[in-house]
């Protein structure tokens, strides 16, 4: 593959420097191999410092999808994963794959339970069983929410498929945090939701994504072509600009949110003002600037606060979730121990094979169990021999068959009036 070869990309990768690559569309066996190829090629030939993934996408196939959540999840350079429109069903894995997990403040983020999508109202498959495992202990660990509210997330509410978010029904459910939200201007959020109302089908909520992305500008600010490839940014900057003249308005833009359009990390506080003055040109006005800054390195002190108190609740859940995964995991083993010596009491398997049955119930109770239930019971066996009819009747003739030969052989030999001689 060479830099001509990438379809996915967006604008000019360099080694050292953010790139961006985008994920649009289906999730399918196609364009999850040309995405991860595309990936890959970044990772180990462009070798960048970060690389941003744009999603936008419904969703689609679990199988190829967990390839791409793998080839993020693993990559040796650090990731952030944007959600640029939608990311609907798998593409909400993928969108977790990253090391950092982002959302445009007009973003639908959707979660559900995975299917077949031949599959009946009967019971799930095993294959969708273990699925939804897969998924749900993905957002348990990559977000740190309980078993019981991303179960209740993937199911959503009754006579629904999932549930949808916002970036901030995001962050109020826990799944990122405010930080993690990119802003952009509020007329563009307005039309999104506008629309948003008139519309339930995720034909239709994709179609408008998709219409809204071409509109944004992409995260693109790394290569030569940021002034050309950002138009939105530029109207930020004004933003920013007019916030900073006028007193009487607070600061308009999260800074952790231009930090992350302008692909710095959000503690570096001083290099995002120097930007910020570089662009907009702010030389001029030097006493606002400090001004300005003064407030930031305020909010910038309120926000680290935040994280540490975030940081210690992420400890504790933490803590409390390997309680229960290791209640969770001496449960199972009492459970399989009781199994196996139940089936070893009552004559199903011997005592030589407890360890082959307890290994195969620990890889699949569902299975062992069935087996062995399956399995009757010696004693049971013995039981149905004893009171067999016909094996009673097949044991008393012969028996009186071997009698009858032995009375025989003993008349041929000594006669039919024989009698033991008396002692004298």
């Amino acid at each position: 593959m060479t830099i001509n070869d990438l379809k996915y990309v967006v604008g000019e990768a360099k080694a050292g420097d953010i790139a961006t690559i985008r994920f649009s569309g289906k999730v399918t066996e196609d364009s999850t191999a040309q995405f991860n190829r595309e990936f890959e090629f970044l990772e180990n030939v462009i070798c960048p410092r970060l690389i941003r993934v744009l999603i936008n996408s419904e969703g689609g196939s679990v199988l190829y999808g967990m390839s791409t959540y793998s080839t993020i999840q693993n990559s040796t350079v650090e990731t952030e994963c944007v959600i640029e429109g939608m990311a609907a069903s798998m593409a909400s894995i993928i969108w977790a794959a990253g090391t950092k997990s982002l959302m445009r403040d007009y973003s639908i983020l959707m979660i559900h339970n995975p299917f077949l999508p031949s599959a009946d109202n009967s019971e799930p498959s095993d294959l969708v069983k273990a699925f939804t495992y897969q998924v749900e202990m993905i957002y348990r660990k990559r977000f740190g929410l309980k078993k019981e509210q991303v179960q209740a997330i993937m199911a959503g509410e009754a006579g629904k498929d999932g549930t949808y978010f916002n970036a901030q029904s995001a962050v109020k459910a826990g799944i990122i945090p405010a930080g993690n939200v990119i802003h952009t201007s509020k007329q563009l959020c307005d039309k999104v939701k506008s629309e948003l109302d008139l519309t339930k089908d995720i034909t239709e909520i994709q179609d408008l994504m998709s219409r809204i992305c071409s509109e944004a500008a992409p995260l693109e600010v790394e290569n030569k072509h940021f002034q050309a490839s950002c138009p939105n940014l530029n109207q930020n900057i004004e933003n920013i600009k007019n916030t900073l003249m006028n007193e009487e308005k607070t600061l308009g833009i999260e800074f952790g949110a231009v930090a992350a359009t302008l692909g710095m990390k959000d503690s570096d506080v001083k290099d995002v003002m120097a930007r910020i003055s570089t662009l907009m040109g702010v030389e001029a006005k030097l006493d606002t600037t400090s001004k300005a800054l003064n407030d930031a390195q305020l909010i910038i002190a309120g926000k680290e606060a935040t994280v540490q108190n975030l940081q210690k609740d992420l400890s504790e859940v933490k803590a409390k979730l390997n309680v229960y995964e290791t209640k969770e995991a001496d449960e199972k083993k009492l459970k399989i121990k009781t199994l196996v010596e139940a089936a070893i009491n009552e004559g199903k398997i011997d005592k030589g094979a407890e360890a082959q049955w307890t290994q195969m119930a620990a890889s699949n109770y569902d299975l062992a169990e069935s087996t062995l239930k399956s399995i009757p019971a010696r004693e049971i066996i013995s039981q149905e021999i004893a009171s067999d009819p016909e094996n009673i009747q097949a044991t008393v003739q012969g028996t009186r068959t071997a009698e009858t030969i032995m009375a025989e052989k003993v008349k041929a030999v000594v006669g039919e009036n024989f009698e033991f001689k008396k002692m004298s």
